[in-house]
């Protein structure tokens, strides 16, 4: 039982027993006065009528006392009138049946009154004639206790009534800061950092209330500075200082998720290098050298277009790598990064002193790090043998794949139409080897039978508008599984199409619907990438998700995201690249690794760690107590459907 409901019951019951005390005790007082004048009246009227018989007559006769008693009793107050001779033979009786109308009989039951009679002895002369008895009719008495115990409880209950409303309205005033102070407690549980604006006057619900605020601010703190920890982290692990790029470091894992199975992308590796910086630095100065590097930097983050270069960094003191999308033209591409560089070499006046070359080399699946690394390599130097703003590219495939947007466009619009696309799946293991979901990619066949991943058509079929017709139709196959699908949750990664266009939301929320009525789980996943884009979208998406009873996830998550993004979406996991874990604990002082699970932990965000392919990352990963990953060296991706 709540507060409020204690209180009230408590202080209705007292006022309740206080109205019923009055009520009795008004009662009886007046049962009491109205007996006592009843019993007067009868006294009183039994003298008067024993005086007028006496001085009547001195030899009365029956009609004589007929007319006495009718004076009387007609008046119907009185129920009998008796006159009794000094032996005891009556001389004259009159009396009516007792009737009381208007009143309950078991009030009268209830409330039994004495009856009131009054006595007087009759003189006739000096000689004694009888002696008379009046008692009165109850009647009166008992319609006037009953008018007067209606009126008592009417306006008992309507003081009972108007007690309990101001009642009601002063305890919600009261304890209204309780019950924000609650909202508190359920928005900390959120972690949402709310402090109440109203202080009451109460001085014990003040002292509740200042103390909360304290405590959410004290809270509030240690999640910022666990939030600036791990922000200082990813830029001082992962980030150039000098240009503001990525480092080497934070490169070489993005490759290695490119290359990984649920990677989404489909490209190519290419690196750019400045000739000649030594020179510049040993004829110029570190700050002209330096000016360089930063400007090169500007230029790769201002000529990045929305899904062409997927990830810039600087690779070492005078290179730069990129993962450039196939939707690009590489060449066009290096050639007005070329323009850029020579205008700023005009500036500086460097032009004949520096230059660039490129090389390019493709991306794939399942290719090793090292192996793709040689390759650019081998380009570059092709390029540097060419001459300065030389690019060359390496550029090879073992899947056959069509030439040119027509081609494209026919293979995938029949593809889709003769249900080539398939799924499969990689399950998530907890520390106890227990499948926790399996997350689905979407996977189809090319004219030579072989498996063509996601990364490598899905660009492509976005640039040409297919991209709702494939989500489309994943969803269908989504469905299937979910019919087939056991006591393991089956995760979907959603496109940016869902968070872009409304009937693409539409299919998906059909999906959701589909899913309420079946008995399988399903675990809904968005990238990090997304999550910045459509930040509105997500959360909405994500509320939806929860309130069809499933579970909402991020995947590759980055350490940049703030907290109010992490609050709005409120996930039930996060992905993390498990090499990211292992570098940010290499070092006895995990402060990084303390923060992020300080704040998964507090937000119950189960953390994930994927792309695990080492032993020695998940022995690792295992004794810092991440108890989820995914990765080829848990689990082989297997075809579903």
């Amino acid at each position: 039982m709540t507060l409020f409901k204690q209180i009230a019951l408590l202080v209705s019951l007292v006022f309740l027993l206080i109205v019923v005390t009055t009520a009795v005790g008004d009662y009886k007082r007046s049962s009491s006065f109205v007996e006592g004048q009843l019993q007067s009246t009868a006294q009183d009227m039994a003298t008067t009528l024993g005086m007028a018989i006496s001085n009547s007559t001195t030899d009365a006769d029956i009609v004589a006392y007929e007319t006495l008693f009718n004076a009387v009793f007609d008046s119907g107050y009185y129920t009998s009138i008796e006159l009794v001779s000094s032996d005891g033979s009556m001389i004259h009786r009159k009396d009516r049946e007792l009737e009381i109308k208007d009143v309950p009989d078991w009030f009268i039951r209830l409330v039994p009154l004495q009856p009131a009679t009054g006595v007087t002895d009759v003189m006739q002369g000096w000689v004694p004639l009888g002696t008379l008895r009046l008692t009165m009719h109850p009647g009166y008495i008992y319609s006037s206790l009953y008018k007067n115990l209606e009126s008592t409880l009417l306006w008992s209950l309507v003081l009972i009534l108007f007690g309990l409303v101001v009642l009601w309205l002063l305890l919600h005033h009261l304890l209204k800061p309780l019950n924000q102070v609650k909202q508190q407690a359920d928005a900390v549980h959120n972690n949402q950092f709310i402090k109440q604006s109203f202080i009451p006057h109460t001085v014990e619900l003040r002292s509740v209330v200042e103390a909360m605020n304290r405590m959410v601010e004290k809270v509030h703190v240690i999640f910022d500075d666990q939030e600036k920890t791990l922000a200082s982290y990813q830029k001082l692990l992962y980030e150039d200082e000098l240009t503001g790029l990525g480092n080497r470091q934070y490169f070489m894992a993005q490759l290695a998720q490119a290359l990984s199975d649920e990677s989404s992308f489909h490209g190519n590796l290419a690196v750019i290098k400045i000739l000649n910086l030594d020179y510049i630095h040993d004829h110029y100065g570190y700050e002209k050298s330096d000016a360089v590097l930063i400007a090169m930097g500007h230029i790769l983050k201002t000529n990045s277009g929305s899904n062409t270069i997927e990830q810039y960094a600087r690779l070492s003191d005078d290179e730069f790598a990129l993962l450039v999308s196939t939707n690009l033209d590489v060449i066009a591409y290096f050639e007005k990064i070329f323009e850029c560089f020579k205008s700023h070499a005009d500036i500086a006046d460097i032009k004949d002193d520096v230059s660039l070359v490129a090389g390019v080399s493709s991306v794939q699946i399942h290719h090793d790090v090292g192996a793709t690394l040689a390759e650019v390599d081998f380009a570059l130097m092709q390029a540097l043998t060419s001459g300065p703003y030389s690019i060359k590219e390496k550029i090879a495939t073992n899947i056959a794949l069509p030439q040119g947007k027509i081609q494209w466009r026919s293979w995938l619009e029949r593809s889709i139409a003769d249900e080539k696309l398939f799924l499969v799946g990689q399950k998530v293991l907890n520390d106890k080897g227990q499948a926790i979901h399996q997350e689905l990619f979407v996977r189809l066949k090319n004219y030579n039978g072989q498996t063509v991943p996601a990364g490598i058509f899905m660009p492509t079929a976005i640039a040409l508008d297919l991209g709702k017709d494939i989500d489309r139709t994943v969803f269908q196959l989504v469905k299937q599984l979910g019919r087939k699908a056991g006591d393991v949750p089956i995760a979907l990664n959603l496109t940016a199409s869902v968070f872009s266009h409304a009937d693409t939301l539409v299919e998906f929320n059909m999906l959701l619907e589909y899913f309420q009525k079946s008995s399988s789980m399903l675990c809904v996943e968005a990238s990090h990438a997304i999550l910045e884009q459509y930040p509105e979208m997500c959360a909405e998406v994500a509320e939806s998700i929860r309130s069809a009873g499933h579970k909402f996830g991020i995947d590759n998550l980055n350490f940049g995201l703030t907290m109010r993004t992490l609050q709005s979406v409120r996930p039930d996991y996060v992905k993390v690249n498990a090499n990211t874990l292992y570098d940010m604990t290499r070092d006895e002082v995990h402060t990084a690794y303390q923060a992020l699970h300080t704040l998964t932990s507090a937000m119950d965000i189960r953390l994930i760690a994927v792309a695990v392919d080492s032993q020695v990352v998940h022995d690792h990963l295992r004794e810092l107590g991440v108890d989820a990953m995914q990765g080829n060296l848990l689990s082989e991706a297997e075809e579903l459907l």
